[in-house]
């Protein structure tokens, strides 16, 4: 089971807001907390134990809150 989250986003385009609601999902669904990191020149990435499952520079969009859960469900 995964042990450590971590969202990292972009303050200042203001990604707070969907990283706040998947941590929050994540954390309803899973039972697990999420570490939110403040960052900056459009990230957007979720680390669960070192491992990049998701990355919005990568992917050029926002990840779906159901494929999060289920890479998380995964590990």
């Amino acid at each position: 089971m995964v042990k450590k989250i971590s969202i990292e986003y972009c303050a200042e385009w203001n990604y707070y807001p969907q990283a706040a609601s998947l941590a929050k999902e994540i954390k309803d669904r899973l039972g697990l907390d999420v570490k939110l990191i403040k960052s900056g020149g459009g990230v957007f990435e979720i680390v669960a134990d070192k491992k990049l499952i998701f990355s919005k520079q990568k992917e050029h969009r926002f990840p779906e809150h159901h494929e999060v859960l289920e890479s998380l469900k995964s590990l």
